[in-house]
């Protein structure tokens, strides 16, 4: 019975694993194609807790702490312009929102020049962050279910920057049903 128990306890929802991160991020389609942006392939695909850990090893620990399962990351540049895209999937809603509050922590200690934060209506709770120096600088960074978003606007317009996460929550929340 305790065997059962635990097996349960860390086992992945079905639903969990069958969702393909991919689908769930911003897509270079989703970007009108008038403003230039590509696709920087050395940074966009698949980001397994394996490969965040050999990057970013103190990030292991929490991941497996958190229950992160997988996530996505797509990146566009233009010049030097850039659209970052990423979400980060869950065992459950409790994980990605530990993950979100410990980002924003980590956000808000990073002490980048002139960065405000404000709670915005997108997901189940979001944070906008913005600032001008040197270049328009936007980042949101939202839950959605046991989905970790973020959306980020280097060196285009704020209102740019929300259209963009938008159009990925829109995709997070079909891809959790």
């Amino acid at each position: 019975m305790l065997v059962l128990l635990v097996a349960a306890a860390v086992a992945v929802p079905a639903s969990a694993a069958q969702i393909q991160p991919g689908s769930l991020v911003l897509r270079p389609s989703d970007v009108p194609a008038r403003m230039g942006f590509r696709v920087d392939r050395s940074q966009t695909g698949v980001r397994t807790n394996e490969r965040e850990a050999r990057q970013q090893p103190r990030v292991g620990p929490l991941f497996e702490r958190w229950g992160r399962v997988t996530g996505y990351q797509l990146e566009l540049e233009r010049d030097r312009d850039v659209i970052g895209a990423r979400v980060d999937v869950f065992r459950n809603a409790r994980g990605a929102d530990r993950m979100l509050a410990w980002y924003d922590r980590e956000l808000r200690r990073g002490g980048i020049g002139g960065l405000r934060r404000r709670a915005m209506a997108l997901g189940d709770r979001a944070y906008l962050y913005g600032g001008r120096s040197p270049a328009a600088f936007t980042l949101v960074v939202w839950r959605e279910g046991r989905v970790l978003a973020i959306l980020a606007g280097i060196g285009i317009p704020q209102r740019t920057t929300l259209q963009l996460a938008r159009t990925q929550e829109r995709r997070i929340a079909a891809g959790l049903r």
